[in-house]
């Protein structure tokens, strides 16, 4: 093993690309015990861990879709969950939509797909009033804030744009806008990696389109969830805040465990929520097998 790994990092078993229609492949790469109790780790954005920004075929359904074809792919007949943001939006619905086929799950960071969610993160009235000259930047430094629909446009022109400088410009402006809420201090580069631009793609992809549905899907879903849930939610966390998961789960009748981080952010680079997280994946752990769930 190279010295720059660190020796608890899990072994690495092999990885595959699994064909999923409309000419699409998924990629799926496995760590662990091939013995062990199968965990599936759910990418935030949408569009984290990508390097082709695909929009064809890129939607809510979709990406569950994408969900069970692994499973049935592995032939899993149950796993366990874990993802934040987005994918903690994802995991909470396919546990309720598939209850018999998540046996347990950690979320952090849950995104809220509500108009609410939307205006706060990238319209002029929510966490740009936390960090109004970086909201400035991410707006075009407009003498007059645009709407969201406004704002919207013109990424999807800049991003769509022929111009490549232009299309990196417009990618870097929107990445950087949710690093700074999230408290990384990455700088891009004028010229940005393939995962990057990906990224800024689906993400805008998702929010033109009002994240494909996702918010009725989820009230619908929840109440269905058995799976030992456990939801951990950053207090400090200005991406996802607190307010919008306690209203979301207010008229909602669930069996998810709610646990605050007192000074948690949105990202596991927060580290008060890197190690609660941390810990809630042990407890997840020691639950199975003190039951012998397989």
């Amino acid at each position: 093993m190279p010295e720059s790994v660190p020796e608890s990092f899990p072994p690495f078993i092999r990885r595959d690309w699994f064909s999923v229609g409309n000419g699409q492949q998924l990629h799926l790469a496995q760590y662990g015990n091939p013995q062990g109790i199968p965990l599936l780790y759910l990418h935030g954005g949408p569009g984290a861990g990508c390097e082709i920004g695909d929009l064809a075929h890129n939607h809510l359904n979709g990406l569950i879709c994408d969900m069970e074809a692994i499973r049935l792919a592995l032939g899993i007949e149950r796993w366990c969950l874990a993802g934040g943001s987005f994918g903690a939006t994802l995991g909470l619905i396919y546990s309720g939509l598939f209850p018999e086929r998540v046996i347990a799950q950690v979320l952090w960071a849950l995104f809220i797909p509500s108009k609410e969610g939307i205006d706060w993160l990238y319209g002029a009235d929510g966490a740009a009033k936390l960090q109004p000259a970086a909201y400035r930047l991410f707006s075009g430094n407009a003498p007059v804030a645009p709407s969201l629909a406004e704002l919207l446009d013109s990424y999807h022109q800049g991003l769509a744009s022929a111009d490549e400088n232009l299309r990196h410009h417009f990618a870097r402006r929107w990445v950087q806008w949710e690093l700074k809420l999230a408290g990384a201090r990455l700088v891009l580069p004028r010229q940005l990696p393939d995962p990057v631009l990906a990224l800024a793609d689906i993400e805008l992809h998702f929010a033109r389109h009002d994240y494909f549905n996702a918010m009725t899907v989820l009230q619908r879903v929840t109440p269905r969830v058995k799976a030992r849930s456990v939801l951990l939610q950053g207090m400090q966390d200005a991406i996802c805040p607190a307010a919008l998961l306690r209203d979301f789960l207010a008229g909602l009748e669930h069996a998810i465990t709610i646990q605050s981080v007192a000074d948690g952010g949105h990202m596991l680079n927060s580290e008060s929520l890197f190690l609660a997280v941390t810990a809630e994946i042990h407890a997840m752990w020691s639950w199975i097998h003190q039951r012998e769930i397989q």
